[in-house]
């Protein structure tokens, strides 16, 4: 009788290689997230960085 994995992944050997690539998948996903949220600082602090230039020129 076959298994769930068999029915699912079509044979033993195939499985591994189903698991491997939906982690890759998972940590390519994650790894997206993270830039994205890397570059959206990037840009806040650009803006914050932007006004105090503009506070620092009024002053003068």
């Amino acid at each position: 009788m076959q298994t769930m994995m068999d029915l699912m992944f079509g044979s033993a050997a195939q499985g591994p290689i189903y698991a491997l690539i939906i982690v890759v998948t998972i940590l390519g996903l994650i790894s997206l997230y993270l830039s994205y949220m890397i570059l959206s600082e990037i840009k806040e602090m650009n803006r914050a960085l932007e006004r105090v230039r503009k506070v620092l020129e009024s002053v003068e």
